[in-house]
């Protein structure tokens, strides 16, 4: 802790903390500190964090606001102060003291905050000499990348090589047929390609090599990169429609292969399930991690980025093998997809979306917005208009955000749905021409 906020609790630094943290509190209320509750310091935790960058947790929050009681004061480091500072206005701390000085009620004089000692002003020349020494460094780096050849026929060449699926549309199980195309005569770099086939599987190849192939065993609408030295140059897709609703069953960790449900009329059910039972049948060990996967893919003419989506959904209930209870949704586009995953509030470190090019996941970012609990089921609305993203969870606005890259039309849907759940009246509709999915 700083040594001057040992040496008294009502000195000069907290009395300026102290109208910090008030000028804070008016701008996004007008509840007083007193009253506030811990959602308030929740959500004061996002604002700061998408305003200045920096996330301080409610935690933190509590002991600069006196609402954690302690035996001495907390008093932040800079960086801290300086992010209360740019929340409100100045450009750090420094600024915010100059400009609301503290004035002595009894001689009317602005009191100055204690002088440095020599240990102070050790540490700091200390801290500047690193600075300098991280300077020089960074200096000397920026020359050596300036200053080096850059293998340019190579990568020149590299731009020019395209990713070519033969065969990219048909049915599922499907055997999608890769090649490379390219101009000009074969580098000796020609190994440092590989394919990210959409699907979560990864494979290097060789320009050496006139074809690969690549099983795809979901409905759905994939778009495989050719990435360069992990860098991506190219695109493709590969699209597998389902005539009806399907349902196939994957088991975490198992990426060897998954399990058609082979069940008649699963579209006429209500609600659209499956049984344990027929999983059984399908060959899973339902006492593990499962999932299942409804997936009706067919080509439309509803704008990806202007439509409504309706659906009630219920997630496994709690049983051996599942604890988090998650359901993803995902809107598969001609350019690209939409996807969601609702999970329970305890587990929201594997929440994640993605809405076209804005990829967020739960184990980097804040998405408690995403947990929920749908073992008992839920009505979720997913509103986008002009690429402005709303999810509603029981009628009430849970998550929003936006994106710029155009998906097209939508080309299908999936859910998944670990363990056993369900889902009914699904809906999907285009906010001006009204098709409906």
């Amino acid at each position: 802790m700083n040594r001057y906020s040992e040496q008294a609790e009502n000195s000069i630094f907290f009395q300026q903390l102290d109208i910090c943290c008030q000028k804070v509190a008016e701008q996004i209320g007008e509840k007083p500190i007193s009253d506030w509750t811990n959602s308030d310091y929740v959500r004061l935790s996002g604002l700061l964090s998408r305003k200045t960058s920096i996330h301080l947790s409610e935690s933190t929050l509590k002991r600069i606001f006196g609402k954690s009681k302690t035996s001495t004061r907390y008093y932040p480091q800079k960086a801290t102060r300086d992010a209360l500072a740019k929340f409100i206005g100045y450009r750090d701390w420094y600024e915010f003291e100059f400009k609301n000085p503290i004035i002595d009620v009894k001689t009317g004089l602005v009191q100055k905050a204690p002088a440095k000692t020599p240990e102070t002003h050790k540490q700091e020349s200390n801290k500047k000499m690193l600075y300098f020494i991280a300077f020089i460094v960074l200096v000397t780096f920026i020359a050596i990348v300036l200053l080096r050849k850059p293998d340019t026929g190579t990568d020149l060449f590299a731009q020019n090589v395209k990713l070519k699926c033969i065969n990219p549309e048909g049915l599922t199980p499907h055997s999608a047929i890769f090649k490379l195309d390219a101009a000009g005569p074969l580098p000796d770099s020609s190994s440092n390609f590989s394919v990210d086939f959409g699907d979560g599987k990864i494979k290097r190849v060789n320009l050496s090599d006139s074809l690969f192939n690549h099983y795809y065993e979901i409905p759905g609408r994939y778009y495989p990169v050719l990435l360069y030295k992990k860098r991506p140059i190219d695109t493709g897709y590969v699209y597998l429609q389902s005539k009806t609703w399907s349902a196939i069953t994957s088991v975490m960790q198992d990426t060897t292969r998954v399990y058609p449900v082979l069940v008649k009329d699963l579209g006429l059910r209500t609600p659209i399930t499956v049984s344990a039972r027929e999983v059984y049948s399908a060959g899973v060990d339902t006492n593990r991690t499962f999932f299942v996967h409804f997936s009706h893919v067919r080509p439309t003419n509803i704008n990806g980025d202007n439509f409504e989506l309706t659906v009630h959904v219920a997630s496994s209930e709690n049983r051996a093998g599942v604890r988090c209870s998650q359901a993803d949704l995902f809107i598969y586009g001609e350019k690209d997809k939409h996807v969601f995953g609702i999970i329970k509030p305890e587990c929201v470190a594997w929440a994640h979306y993605q809405f076209s090019e804005d990829v967020k996941d739960g184990a980097k970012y804040d998405l408690r917005a995403l947990g929920h609990d749908l073992s008992t089921g839920a009505d979720l609305k997913l509103r986008i208009e002009n690429k402005q993203v709303k999810l509603y969870i029981n009628s009430k606005e849970a998550f929003k955000t936006q994106y710029n890259k155009s998906i097209g039309k939508i080309m299908g849907v999936k859910l998944t749905i670990a363990g056993i759940g369900y889902f009914e009246n699904l809906h999907i509709s285009d906010l001006k021409t009204k098709e409906t999915f």
